[in-house]
């Protein structure tokens, strides 16, 4: 009775594993994983209306333009209803609430007296 070609286990596992690292290494120099033109396209877009609303102190309500290019950017339709324009606000790093003009971080100063 003839034995065929027989391969180890561990050697299997390591050709299994090499093949995988080498398409990987394939698809990093193919820009597999790097964004698009078209997705860097909008975040910049994005990300120029939140500097524009967030210069304000994130004053009034949020912008038509912000919300419009987080839905761009999200891949999102459909109007920029509150709860939207809340998690808009927070992508921009606004925190409520909104419409103040004012900072949101405070500060806090001490006065020291002295008495002679």
């Amino acid at each position: 009775m003839k034995k065929g070609v027989s391969i180890p286990i561990s050697t299997l596992v390591i050709l299994a594993i090499s093949i995988v690292v080498m398409l990987a290494i394939i698809a990093w120099f193919m820009g597999a994983f790097t964004p698009s033109g078209k997705q860097m396209s909008t975040q910049q877009k994005f990300s120029m209306a939140c500097r524009v609303w967030t210069v304000s102190n994130c004053a009034g309500n949020v912008p038509d333009s912000v919300c419009d290019a987080y839905n761009e950017m999200t891949g999102r339709t459909g109007e920029c209803d509150n709860t939207i324009k809340d998690q808009v606000a927070r992508a921009c790093g606004c925190t409520p609430p909104f419409g103040l003009g004012e900072s949101s971080s405070t500060s806090t100063s001490s006065s020291t007296t002295t008495t002679t």
